[in-house]
């Protein structure tokens, strides 16, 4: 291939690339199987489309000049462990279709991871097709429009539907709308364009992090460009932790504070007082704001973090029962699981066989801990493989600055909630936020 088609795919990869970041956070998809929930539902996404095409023109690219950059053979040998033993759980699925989607939206996150590791290497620019600053702010661009819809749905306690951006309509008053309740009604908590408040919170954790961090280590603005990047990154920070409020994510706030936390150490022990004090000025203008905003809704805060109330104490109790059903399941099916995708299938399979069956199909919810989850579908050979997998994408830059802070903050969500292994976005977003460690 010549110089001049390899730059036009290089280009057509980049910019493809480019794009599925920015609408990577909208749920716009083709539902190829319906179903009663999420979890069992089959779609096509708008941007699954733009990634795989990203995918074939990075290959072509490549095709002639295929030098990895990423050698870390443990990383991917702990990756292909995992996937080895997702292959076996499909043998043991119920549904092996729905397993069958999930395998393959699995195998397009590692795409993702690949792309990422591979093409934004610090070291040779040149070469590569991306640029981790310009993936960055193409996120953080998508996410900020994600905050001000957010902040409208809390405001107007109102959402509207529109299909073309995968927008679904959210009353305060329906069964399954996630709000809170308090003497003053019911509050709707913010969804942004997201299938659940938690969602949001998880990918505005993330988004805050970057930012905080791009704001304080840029130290001089001696370009017009950058003075523009400064203003992007302050506004998006404080309409995005305006969001995170909104969303009354706890595992959110959690992950967050973990988050803001690893960052200030890590600042510390690198003896940078410029970054130091730009971080921690930011920090106090973010606890001002923050005051000013909470005040007003300080009703729903109290109930929300004591956990008191008709529905806070029933989401409490729902949590432990979701820990006791995947408990059971670890129990009968420890070794290779019940396969990938088909959890909330096996739960509900034994309400009906313990004439337990509810009405609403949105009960039926995986365990809030990802690697309880893991362990359910795809046994315990992949849980192991899953913790050296995330041990070696760490281990090279335990001592930076941003990738301890995103992995804190990620291993919280982890920990809190289920969504980054049980449905497609959260899985593709896992693998973007370990691809820019």
């Amino acid at each position: 291939m010549n110089k001049k088609f390899r730059k036009l795919f290089k280009t057509a990869a980049a910019l493809s690339f480019y794009l599925f970041i920015f609408i990577f956070p909208w749920q716009t998809k083709l539902i190829i199987q319906p179903a009663a929930s999420n979890f069992n539902e089959i779609s096509f996404y708008a941007s699954h489309g733009l990634l795989l095409l990203s995918l074939i023109f990075f290959l072509i690219f490549k095709s002639k000049h295929c030098r990895l950059r990423d050698r870390n053979a443990w990383l991917w040998g702990a990756l292909a462990g995992l996937e080895l033993f997702i292959i076996i759980s499909f043998f043991f699925a119920t549904d092996q279709f729905l397993a069958f989607y999930h395998y393959l939206i699995f195998l397009v996150g590692v795409g993702l991871l690949f792309l990422l590791r591979e093409e934004t290497a610090e070291d040779d620019y040149e070469e590569s097709c991306l640029s981790r600053i310009k993936v960055i702010y193409s996120f953080l661009a998508g996410v900020f429009l994600q905050a001000l819809i957010g902040i409208y749905q809390f405001l107007t306690q109102t959402s509207f539907a529109f299909k073309y951006l995968g927008l679904a309509m959210h009353d305060p008053q329906a069964l399954g709308s996630s709000v809170i309740e308090t003497v003053s009604g019911r509050w709707l908590r913010a969804y942004g364009g997201f299938d659940h408040p938690n969602i949001f919170a998880g990918v505005l954790v993330i988004g805050l992090i970057l930012a905080a961090y791009l704001l304080a280590k840029k130290k001089v603005l001696d370009s017009r460009t950058e003075v523009m990047e400064s203003i992007f990154l302050f506004i998006f920070y404080f309409v995005s932790l305006f969001a995170l409020f909104f969303t009354f994510s706890r595992a959110g706030w959690i992950a967050f504070g973990v988050g803001l936390l690893w960052l200030l150490v890590s600042l510390m022990i690198r003896r940078d007082r410029w970054i130091l004090g730009r971080f921690l000025a930011l920090m106090f203008f973010s606890a001002i704001m923050a005051i000013i905003v909470v005040y007003p809704y300080r009703e729903l805060l109290q109930t929300r973090v004591n956990g008191v109330g008709r529905l806070e104490e029933r989401s409490w109790q729902e949590r432990w029962t979701y820990m006791y059903q995947a408990k059971d399941i670890i129990s009968d099916h420890w070794i290779f699981g019940v396969g990938i995708g088909n959890y909330t299938k096996v739960v509900e399979e034994r309400a009906v066989a313990q004439e337990e069956k509810i009405n609403n199909p949105w009960q039926y919810q995986p365990v809030h801990n990802v690697f309880l989850l893991l362990w359910s579908q795809s046994g315990i050979f992949a849980l192991i493989s899953f913790g050296l997998f995330l041990f070696f994408v760490i281990k090279k830059d335990r001592r930076s600055v941003f990738p301890a802070a995103i992995f804190g903050a990620l291993l919280v969500l982890m920990l809190f909630d289920h969504w980054l292994l049980s449905l497609p976005f959260g899985l593709l977003f896992m693998f973007f936020v370990l691809g820019l460690i």
